[in-house]
């Protein structure tokens, strides 16, 4: 997915959801492939969710701005969800 945007390792992205957006430093990685679902090829990204609003973490870009308010009853993790990635 990376190399069809253009998205180079540690590029500035914008991973956005219907709740909202964050910017990001993209980590490409060939360990995570793509997905074929009924005939469509999907991809998959990974998010940290558990930094704080401080520190190595810039204030504001956290994976709670693209949640949706559904989580797993145990765990409180979200649920997969759709998110559009853009080259910044």
């Amino acid at each position: 997915m990376a190399a069809q945007k253009g998205i180079k390792q540690v590029d500035w992205v914008k991973v956005s959801s219907n709740r909202g957006y964050i910017k990001a430093k993209e980590v490409v990685t060939k360990h995570v492939r793509t997905l074929k679902v009924n005939g469509q090829d999907v991809d998959t990204i990974g998010i940290s969710i558990h930094w704080g609003f401080t520190g190595i973490a810039k204030k504001g870009y956290t994976a709670n701005n693209l949640t949706p308010s559904v989580s797993d009853a145990n765990s409180q993790t979200p649920e997969a969800f759709l998110v559009n990635v853009e080259k910044v």
